[in-house]
């Protein structure tokens, strides 16, 4: 069974309920499935036959006529017992006429703790809930009232609230700066305990009609003129034992007001400036200074010192104050710590230095405090970024804090620009090669990648032109193929391809770079690259060819052709004596420069005169190291020439698959691979080399490319630029509170 009461206008009787629950708990012998003890059950059923009156209850919606309304006034009741404390709020409102409505407005009750607490303690908690539950009605309401009046039946509490010179206990003390935030003590009556209605909703209630009344009502001196209110005889106040003994520095600031919560700021000035601005308000509320002013970022900056310190070393506060030695096992037992002005000081050895009173007494704080680590984030912001040991020098000129150096190593760690900063892309774990490398008994060039570099100047008759050159690599055999392209059009591209399937044969899958990821000098080469790329794909699909572009900003992806490449440079540059040959001289020496690419050897270089001669490209196209025969030519007579010649190539699959595919099994260091795997959702930041590190884009990876073998080797990220496709090696991760 539950009760639905959110202004909490049944809690004389639901506190009832409260108490037998508490009670039960505190009976250990009783199980969730027992049967009630005998009394127990009795009361309930009492309580019950009580409750079923209230489906007869009606209470009116509107508090009173709005009409000749002269006063309205809020009256706040507080009482405590040993099993309960609560508080009820009602308005009263004066008309013209002279007539005075009261009516209840809302009640909270609660159970006190389980262990126990004194009276006054309760009382004062009370008066607590009171003080918030004014302040929610006038909220709610969007009424603020003419008067507030607060009534409580402790004189003790009472004496609290409206005494300011005191230092009271944390626990009092803590609850008397939230009930001077949101009351003053002219605010505060006393009031018999006979007639305060708060006093049904502290015991056990199996109230009467007439109780009931007055809860919903009020008291009848509600309805009477101010003189003939509740008034407290003047009484000494005797010997609290709430008052705190203060035996070494004692300070003269207040208890601080109650501060935000730390868990919401992220950064030490938004922490510091709403404190100030509290402050500030508070100011403003007693008729001082309206404008923030320094003395309250000063102010500000000093309650949160001294918050973090009484919650990290409050017995050695407490110690301290009494006059005592700290224990044995403190931490701060070798900084002879003293108390200023309420503030934990090390005192240290060098009092006698002459130089800044800060630095010789610096402030102790603990480096676990959330506090101390907004602080430590503040002082690595100011020094720019710098190495910790420049915001370790920089601190410890003010403050002394136990692990400092872990702070400083944790503020960087969490630091999003020292994050991208330092960002490092890591490879992803060298992958298997695919299929295509591995074709063995199978034509050349069958799968190829394709390349271009250029532009190379040729002369024709007193002009000079510029070509370039298309380089086919078979990657299973590795042999090289270059056809010369005339000018930068797709036509001109496809006519290349065309020549090279003429001679070769028509590939199955053709590998090539995204124009994007061409690095050469020639800008035109690339943006042409780019263009040609879909009309070069339309028409391999024609000729029934797969074409597949390896991921942009990734060419270590297109190694196989890369390397073969940079070969031929290479080759040119010894050979090519002239800054512009003729047309045909070019041609003339790309084909000896193909023929001795195609002669390198695959495998091992034998030296013993009875070994094979190493494995070349040139076996499988011209079943010879460099197409002269291995063997006596074949007559017309022998008419199994063609089975020699099939039996030749045959053997050289058989070495390529004995002697050159075991040296393809080593992968690559994989020391540097990534711990995890990119996954989508990751906030990441992508390296791009033509930019400071500083201002590589940030995305979001929204999808993922995994390998046959399940590795993630390519990704997409959106950036604010737009969709970026990029390998693993080119993705650096950040932290998800980043």
């Amino acid at each position: 069974m539950s009760v639905f009461d959110p202004l909490g206008l049944l809690s004389y009787l639901t506190i009832t309920a409260k108490i037998l629950l508490q009670d039960l708990w505190r009976m250990k012998k009783v199980g969730w499935d027992d049967e009630l003890p005998e009394e127990a059950a009795e009361e309930f059923q009492r309580w019950l036959r009580v409750v079923e009156e209230v489906s007869r209850l009606r209470l009116p919606r509107c508090y009173a006529p709005t009409g000749g309304v002269v006063e309205r006034q809020l009256h706040v009741f507080n009482d405590a017992s040993e099993r309960a404390y609560a508080s009820a709020a009602y308005w009263r409102i004066r008309y013209r006429d002279g007539t005075i409505r009261v009516r209840l407005v809302a009640a909270k009750a609660k159970v006190a703790p389980i262990k126990a607490q004194s009276i006054p303690r309760l009382e004062l908690q009370a008066n607590l809930i009171g003080a918030r539950l004014a302040e929610f009605v006038q909220d709610e309401h969007r009424v603020v009232a003419d008067r507030v009046v607060y009534w409580t039946d402790s004189t003790t509490a009472l004496h609290w609230i409206q005494n300011d010179t005191a230092r009271y206990t944390p626990y009092v003390a803590h609850r008397l700066g939230e009930i001077a935030e949101k009351t003053s003590p002219e605010q505060w009556r006393w009031i018999p305990t006979a007639e305060n209605v708060a006093d049904q909703a502290t015991r056990m209630n199996f109230t009467t009609k007439e109780e009931s009344d007055k809860w919903f009502t009020g008291p009848p001196f509600l309805y009477e003129h101010e003189d003939r209110w509740p008034h407290r005889q003047e009484e000494k106040a005797g010997d609290d034992e709430e008052l705190e003994e203060i035996v070494a520095h004692q300070s003269d600031t207040q208890e601080a007001p109650h501060l935000p919560d730390i868990e919401r700021f992220s950064a030490y000035e938004k922490l510091i400036r709403a404190t100030a601005r509290v402050l500030q308000f508070l100011d403003a509320a007693r008729g001082r200074a309206r404008g923030l002013t320094l003395q309250h970022i000063q102010r500000a900056e000093r309650m949160w010192i001294q918050r973090s310190q009484q919650e990290s070393f409050a017995e050695d506060i407490s110690r301290l104050q009494r006059g005592k030695n700290l224990t044995t096992g403190s931490a701060l037992r070798k900084l002879d710590p003293i108390l200023e002005d309420g503030v934990l000081r090390a005192r240290g050895r060098i009092d006698a230095a002459d130089m800044d009173g800060q630095m010789k007494r610096p402030i102790i704080l603990n480096g676990r405090h959330q506090f101390v680590k907004l602080l430590v984030e503040k002082a690595h912001q100011e020094a720019s970024h710098a190495n910790r040991e420049r915001v370790v020098n920089d601190l410890r000129t003010r403050y002394h804090i136990l692990r400092l150096r872990p702070t400083v190593r944790e503020a960087e760690r969490r630091c999003l620009r020292c994050r991208i900063r330092k960002a490092t892309p890591r490879p992803a774990v060298t992958g298997d090669l695919p299929p295509e490398r591995l074709g063995a008994f199978a034509r050349p060039f069958t799968n190829t990648g394709i390349d271009y570099f250029g532009p190379l100047t040729v002369t024709i008759g007193r002009r000079h032109e510029k070509r370039w050159v298309a380089l086919f690599t078979c990657l299973t055999t590795r042999a090289v193929h270059l056809e010369i392209v005339y000018s930068l059009t797709a036509d001109s591209a496809i006519s290349a391809l065309r020549r090279m399937a003429a001679r070769r044969g028509w590939p199955r899958v053709i590998y090539s770079d995204n124009g994007t990821n061409f690095h050469g000098a020639d800008t035109e080469l690339r943006r042409a690259m780019e263009e040609w790329a879909p009309q070069l794909k339309d028409y391999a699909l024609t000729r029934r060819v797969d074409w597949k572009f390896i991921a942009p900003g990734a060419p270590n992806q297109g190694g196989a052709w890369e390397r073969l490449v940079r070969s031929v440079k290479t080759a040119l540059e010894a050979t090519l004596h002239q800054k512009s040959p003729r047309e045909e001289t070019l041609a003339t020496l790309l084909t000896e420069v193909e023929n001795t690419i195609n002669s390198r050897p695959l495998t091992h270089v034998p030296v013993d005169i009875d070994d094979e001669e190493a494995l070349t490209p040139n076996h499988f196209l011209l079943l010879g190291p460099s197409g002269l025969p291995v063997t006596a030519p074949c007559t017309p007579m022998d008419r199994r020439a063609w089975r020699a010649a099939q039996g030749l190539a045959d053997e050289y699959w058989r070495r390529w698959v004995k002697e050159y595919l075991p040296t393809l099994v080593a992968r690559g260091d994989s020391r540097d691979a990534q711990q995890r795997q990119i996954q989508e959702e990751d906030l990441v930041v992508v390296a791009d080399g033509n930019l400071p590190r500083n201002v590589w884009p940030r995305g979001i990876v929204t999808k993922t490319f995994p390998g046959p073998d399940g590795v993630v080797r390519n990704v997409e990220v959106r950036t604010k630029g737009g969709v970026l496709r990029r390998p693993v090696r080119k993705i650096a991760v950040l932290p998800r509170e980043a």
